[in-house]
């Protein structure tokens, strides 16, 4: 699966800015959400190849989101990776119990980043 469509969810304009720049620099097409609703309505009508998604936010949390896309037949497939400074044990569990791909704790640097989005490509 070639990766075209990014979804950056993070309540901190600073991260969901930095990152939907450096992405769209390399070519993808990048949608951002702020918080928790956005980030699911936007799922369902843009259908994202892979969702960055962080744990603290607004309106609904980053496990539920990914317990909603991995709960719906038409998003169960995309790849979401986590993106918290919430690091302790049970959190990373929590993330992984909601049924994401991977968790990766902040800060992390975009080097790394893309190279684990790249490595969700077929």
């Amino acid at each position: 699966m070639k990766i075209n469509k990014i979804l950056v969810v993070d309540d901190e304009d600073n991260i969901s800015s930095y990152l939907s720049r450096k992405l769209s620099k390399l070519g993808y097409e990048v949608f951002v959400a702020s918080d928790g609703e956005t980030a699911i309505d936007i799922t369902f009508s843009r259908l994202p190849d892979i969702v960055l998604l962080d744990v603290k936010l607004p309106k609904m949390n980053g496990y539920e989101v990914c317990h909603k896309i991995k709960s719906n037949d038409q998003t169960r497939l995309t790849p979401v990776i986590m993106l918290s400074a919430k690091t302790q044990g049970n959190e990373i569990q929590q993330g992984l119990d909601a049924g994401c791909d991977l968790y990766l704790t902040k800060p992390i640097g975009f080097p790394d980043i893309l190279q684990h989005i790249r490595s969700f490509e077929k």
